[in-house]
């Protein structure tokens, strides 16, 4: 199971995890794996008087997600994320574990429906580098941000609707806090994926 997974080169893990010869065994895997490091990160929350929106690991969990697993299975690990916390397991922040609350989405939930979206769409510019076998800088760049544009869109929609506030306010609260947050983060993770990662398959002994 997961032959050429080289610990000792952690460089070219996600070219395992996303290779197109991974039996339905280890993509089902990483899917589960992916979507339990999201619960995880999702832990790592606290909340500031200025958004009633937490700051969470999340994201970086999310865009993880997209980095290590080819799109699709990126997609679905983020369903399956929702699936758990819409049955009732507490994998979303603060040990939260409703997708829904008296039959209506929570006010986060426009964030969190948008994360198996994001998590396809950072896939896609890493597999285009994968194909390639070498940085496509520009396709990642791209993807990187486009990523968070339904996450911003969907969360300040659902967060107006939730509050009953208009559109710029719950802009204020959901979106203006996070800018500097997730391009830290999206910095951190592009400076990984284009400098540090290896986009050809190595050897034990190399």
């Amino acid at each position: 199971m997961f032959s050429h997974f080289y610990w000792d080169k952690p460089q070219t893990w996600h070219l395992v995890l996303s290779s197109k010869q991974s039996t339905v065994l280890e993509r089902a895997i990483s899917i589960t794996f992916f979507a339990g490091l999201t619960a995880l990160c999702a832990q790592v929350a606290f909340s500031v008087p200025w958004t009633p929106v937490p700051y969470t690991l999340q994201t970086f969990a999310v865009m993880a997600t997209g980095v290590y697993l080819r799109r699709n299975d990126a997609f679905f690990s983020g369903c399956l994320y929702l699936f758990a916390g819409a049955v009732g397991a507490p994998v979303f922040a603060d040990g939260g574990s409703q997708l829904f609350d008296s039959g209506k989405l929570i006010a986060s939930g426009g964030y969190l429906l948008a994360f198996p979206i994001a998590s396809a769409v950072v896939a896609e510019g890493l597999d285009r580098s994968r194909t390639a076998g070498a940085v496509d800088l520009k396709a990642q760049l791209i993807c990187w941000y486009l990523a968070m544009i339904p996450v911003y869109v969907f969360g300040t929609l659902w967060l107006a609707e939730s509050y009953s506030v208009d559109f710029n306010q719950a802009f204020d609260w959901g979106v203006k806090p996070f800018l500097v947050w997730d391009f830290v983060k999206i910095w951190l993770m592009a400076m990984v994926t284009t400098r540090l990662w290896s986009y050809q398959p190595s050897q034990p002994n190399e």
